[in-house]
């Protein structure tokens, strides 16, 4: 299947201002507007969502196990 599209000479003329293809710049277009979309949540950083998980893991048990105890006995086997 082809599909052909009339392009915008402004749309093009932007995507060689940039340097690349029309297609590779519609794409960067879609993509930031996926990003941008409401409700959608940016993405937390690294550092952040290291942060929470440690928050969140912290005084948490299992049948009176803690992560710990888990951890040391998956080092038996």
């Amino acid at each position: 299947m082809e599909v052909k599209i009339k392009v915008p000479e402004r749309l093009a003329e932007a995507a060689r201002g940039r340097g690349v293809s029309v297609e590779v710049y519609v794409q960067e277009i879609l993509a930031q507007q996926a990003l941008t979309a409401p409700g959608v949540q940016p993405q937390e950083s690294v550092r952040e969502a290291i942060e929470s998980i440690l928050r969140l893991r912290k005084g948490k048990k299992l049948a009176g196990l803690q992560t710990k105890d888990l951890v040391h006995e998956g080092r038996k086997y």
